[in-house]
């Protein structure tokens, strides 16, 4: 089975699912989007919803509890037209005291079977907001955690990321996009860390794919990123770069379907 390990919900649903037949891939770990940026037209367009994202992120546009809320409910909306196809992660608010991210992981999280939390998207210096959110997924049965892992963040948030997956060893925590330019360091903590795993959409370039994913096989996951990244060529990459079928077999699917019992 393949799996894109890592996409955002895209606008029309059924434009996926086509792109999915086309490019071989059985399965997408659906996660919820705040925008819709594969609707815009053009240069302008992009950069207009560019800048929502920045100001949504640094709390300059509405109430990002309602916002994450609302980007929840049209994912499972979307999770239910194709359960076949999709399985989700959802987003959660971080930072909230205890009770009211509890509360939120039970409405909007364990209600709508998701299968995981995420993508955690911060800014340097903020890892220690989720907190709360390692403590409660242990709490609602070790829900799997995906966090951005590419730039605002820096080595240092990257070791603190590192530093929750030794704290809570039982929760699957997936860093986003092989820790950007950070990608050494962090495949030598995913090496140590049994728990702590690597996807590899956004990679750096094609020889940072291959170096990564051929000495990690088991603990990278096939991710896409959709709508920054094109599925046909992502998984094309990967089929290119690694050194053998096992590798890429372990890579596209089998890693992500033993974390999610898929």
């Amino acid at each position: 089975m393949i799996i894109d390990g890592h996409s955002h919900l895209t606008l029309p649903v059924k434009e996926h699912i086509k792109i999915m037949d086309k490019a071989g891939v059985d399965k997408t770990v659906l996660f919820s989007t705040s925008f819709h940026p594969e609707m815009d037209k053009n240069a302008q367009e992009v950069k207009a919803s560019m800048n929502y994202l920045n100001e949504l992120l640094n709390g300059k546009k509405g109430n990002m509890t309602e916002i994450r809320k609302k980007s929840v409910q049209e994912l499972v909306k979307a999770i239910n037209l194709y359960p076949e196809r999709y399985t989700g992660f959802g987003a959660v608010p971080p930072g909230l005291d205890l009770n009211t991210t509890g509360q939120y992981i039970s409405d909007n999280i364990k209600k709508n079977h998701l299968a995981g939390m995420g993508e955690f998207t911060l800014g340097s210096g903020q890892i220690p907001l989720l907190e709360n959110i390692f403590k409660l997924s242990h709490e609602f049965g070790n829900l799997p955690i995906w966090i951005h892992g590419f730039f605002p963040l820096e080595l240092h948030d990257i070791k603190k990321i590192s530093n929750f997956a030794r704290k809570y060893p039982s929760i699957p925590v997936i860093l986003g996009h092989l820790g950007g330019i950070n990608w050494l360091e962090t495949m030598d903590m995913a090496k140590e860390i049994p728990n702590l795993f690597l996807d590899t959409s956004a990679y750096c370039s094609t020889f940072v794919l291959g170096t990564v994913v051929n000495e990690l096989p088991k603990k990278c996951i096939f991710g896409v990123d959709r709508p920054f990244g094109d599925l046909e060529l992502s998984k094309e990459a990967l089929l290119k770069v690694a050194k053998s079928k096992s590798i890429a077999s372990a890579v596209l699917g089998e890693n992500i379907a033993q974390i999610l019992k898929i």
